[in-house]
């Protein structure tokens, strides 16, 4: 079986926990925007009953943490940029690189190649804007940061170029709070340039260049410990196999989303002995389906939080 790690993860939240059964007195409200920080203390007694209820949707707050490829997007941003190389280049000793260095190495050397062919940073851009959205994703994304009190962030085994780019051509690039990708850069020459994430060897489910579920973690604890914010829930979005080590690291009370006919989905359900997810397992197909389930979700978390009693 495979088991999620006992991690720090699980202990900074007790005291989160514990203001769930108590329901707290006070209710606390922390707005991060960029480098500003803005926090309100009221108490609940000195709330209407209207003021209460608002004030409870806006105490709740959430994290999403979203992988990019064929859960944000449509397509593979990679084989998408990959495809604007000649056909004579498609080679097997160029595929060769995947299973002796891995996908980062790999997607390198295209980019090396598809500078050599004289392919610009112009045309790369391009060609990732007009990768389309799994439907209904902006919606989505746009909904949740405005109207649900939600932080997001990006998993994704991607680079900063491509996921930054279509952020910004479709309007999110301020609704996403940090990207976690392979790092990307277009050098004097025009050639894209990519490096690794991090480099672990520790996570078997994951790429030797990311492991996701130690990134969603490390962000987790880095915002408890600095910012002083503990999500009442996460939400994890994704398609793939390597999604499936942040699942395992979730909580009772919170929520993984895999889409359906996809790997994700596939493994957790030929493999429910041996992996254990804690959380709540949604299937979703696109944007408007996943957003319809999170938002009934949210209602019921928010008349849930209206009956909390106060403490002496």
């Amino acid at each position: 079986m495979i088991e999620p790690s006992s991690s720090p993860l699980q202990q900074i939240h007790r005291k989160l926990q514990c203001n769930l059964k108590t329901g707290g007195r006070q209710k606390h409200n922390k707005s991060i925007d960029n480098n500003a920080t803005m926090t309100t203390i009221t108490t609940t007694e000195e709330l209407t009953t209207s003021d209460r209820e608002n004030k409870n949707k806006l105490s709740l707050r959430y994290l999403a943490a979203f992988d990019f490829d064929y859960t944000v997007v449509a397509q593979n941003t990679d084989t998408i940029i990959r495809d604007l190389l000649p056909a004579k280049e498609n080679t097997k000793e160029l595929h060769s690189i995947i299973e002796t260095k891995g996908w980062t190495d790999y997607m390198a050397e295209v980019f090396r190649l598809l500078h050599s062919h004289g392919i610009k940073s112009y045309d790369i851009i391009e060609g990732i804007k007009k990768i389309p959205e799994v439907p209904g994703f902006v919606r989505l994304l746009k909904r949740l940061r405005q109207n649900h009190n939600f932080d997001l962030i990006i998993i994704s085994d991607s680079n900063t170029i491509f996921i930054n780019e279509w952020l910004k051509y479709h309007g999110l690039e301020d609704k996403i709070n940090r990207v976690f990708t392979n790092p990307a850069h277009f050098n004097e020459a025009g050639q894209l340039i990519i490096k690794p994430y991090h480099h672990q060897t520790e996570c078997r489910m994951s790429a030797v260049n990311l492991c996701k579920g130690k990134v969603l973690e490390h962000f987790l604890i880095e915002q408890n410990l600095r910012e002083n914010i503990s999500y009442d829930r996460v939400v994890y979005v994704g398609d793939g196999n390597n999604d499936i080590c942040p699942v395992i690291r979730l909580r009772l009370q919170d929520i993984a989303c895999a889409r359906q006919g996809y790997s994700m989905e596939k493994n957790l359900a030929k493999n429910r002995t041996k992996i254990k997810v804690r959380a709540e397992l949604l299937l979703w197909k696109t944007g408007f389906d996943l957003l319809d389930q999170l938002e009934k979700r949210l209602a019921k978390y928010a008349k849930l939080a209206e009956t909390l009693p106060p403490t002496d």
